[in-house]
Formats: structure tokens, sequence, C-alpha cells
């Protein structure tokens, strides 16, 4: 073995004992969910709601996007002009995606929602809307995650690679969500999509990084769900998702 292979050997090595030594076993995630302000109720998590401005991105969309969506010209304004959506809003939306200009509405309600009221927020998620095919990959990915038939992995997968629907801007922490929501809830406690970001990551244990792979995606809906089983008071596992990003 060269310098080199020893060199990456060694480093694959070091990586994966940190991995070890930092993720929290199911126990411990158990215990800390346990010991928190409570789990959310399944009523709970649907009103979770955020407020944003439609102006945000109208502001900057150009003619290089699809057509304005529905969710942005339609509602009932505040008197700062917010419209507000809910995870229960976004789980019905998410039924509705047939369509490559539904997608792309879709993609505006979801990112609204994990974005919020912030300016910059809003204007980080619209270099997306001008690559191309944009509603096709955005679709494309969507309907994995609504059949029940694909593995979560795979749907993960199709929006990571390059191979598939792959997007400049849009990585996990609001792919995940667009996973999330498409898929919506089952009649299972245990959900096949849950939202993966850095603050989720970060109470778990895992290292400070951001684009996960499709494996450890499938890690992450393992532990998640498995811990379900220490907390049966737990009505849905994407109650302990949002206590986990509010620790």
């Amino acid at each position: 073995m060269d310098y080199a292979e020893q060199h990456t050997t060694q480093l694959f090595h070091d990586w994966s004992w940190i991995l070890a030594r930092t993720r929290n076993t199911t126990a411990e995630i158990a215990d800390l969910l346990r010991n928190s302000q409570g789990i959310p109720t399944v009523s709970e998590v649907e009103n979770h709601a955020i407020l944003f401005y439609p102006r945000h991105w109208l502001n900057r969309w150009n003619e290089n996007m699809p057509n304005i969506p529905s969710i942005l010209q339609s509602g009932e304004k505040d008197s700062k002009g917010r419209l507000t959506l809910s995870r229960g809003d976004l789980f019905t939306l998410g039924t509705k995606v047939e369509t490559a200009q539904d997608a792309v509405n879709f993609y505006v309600a979801v990112c609204s929602w994990g974005a919020g009221a912030k300016a910059r927020d809003i204007y980080r998620r619209i270099p997306t809307l001008s690559e191309p095919d944009v509603g096709e990959k955005l679709l494309g990915g969507i309907m994995l995650a609504k059949d029940s038939n694909v593995e979560s992995e795979d749907a993960y997968r199709s929006f990571w690679t390059r191979e598939q629907y792959r997007l400049k801007g849009l990585g996990p922490a609001f792919f995940t969500k667009l996973l999330y929501f498409a898929a919506g809830p089952a009649d299972s406690k245990k959900m096949r999509h849950l939202i993966l970001d850095k603050k989720v990551a970060a109470s778990i244990g895992w290292p400070d990084k951001a684009w996960w792979t499709p494996s450890e995606y499938g890690d992450y809906l393992k532990l998640i769900n498995n811990v379900m089983e220490y907390l049966p008071e737990a009505e849905r596992s994407d109650c302990l998702e949002m206590r986990l990003f509010n620790p």
C-alpha cells in the first residue's frame, strides 16, 4: 500500500470512528425527548405554521422561471402583506401535485414555510427556479416520494444525484421537506419521509454537515422510527422530528 492509499484508509477509519463516537443511540435520543419540554401532538404538528411575504418571491421572479405559482397569488394576506402556511396546508397541497407547474407551486409553498419571513432566506431558494426543466425535475422527485412502493432512500437519491433530479441550490435540508410533505401522513405512526436539516442532525449527535448520503438518510429514518418504540406516547414520528428541531 503506497502513502496515498494508506492516508486515505486512515482518513476513512478516523471518519468512521468520529461517526460512531458522535451519533446518539436510539435510547439516548429517547431519553433526550423524554426529558425535553414535551413531545408535540399530531394536531400541534399539523398546525405548525409560519408567515411569509409573497413579494419576496415576486420581486425576484423573471422570464427564465416557470409561470408564477398560484400560492403567491391567492390567499388572504395580513396587514403586513404576509400569508400563512401550516404543515397541514402543505400535506394537503402535496396530494394535489400532478403536473410540473403543480410541482413548482408546491416547491414555492414548501420553501416559504421552511424559510419564513426573511427575504434573504427566500432569495436563496429562487435561483433553483431558473434551472433547466425545473418543474419536470421537481415533479419527478415528488412523485417518487408519493409512491409508497418506492423506497425512501431511492426517493431521496433522486434529488441527491445528478443522474436524476438534482437541482442547483436545492440541498437535503429543503428537498427532505419536499419528500416529507409530498408523502404525507400514512396509516402507520412511522412515516416514510422526515425532514432532516442541520438543527435536527445536531440534536441527534450527527457531525456538522449539510449533505447527507441516501444511506445516511435511511439511517436517520430508521433511527427516528425506532425511537418510537421507546416512546409510546408519541403519536407519529414527525412529532419527534419537530421536537428535535427545537429541543
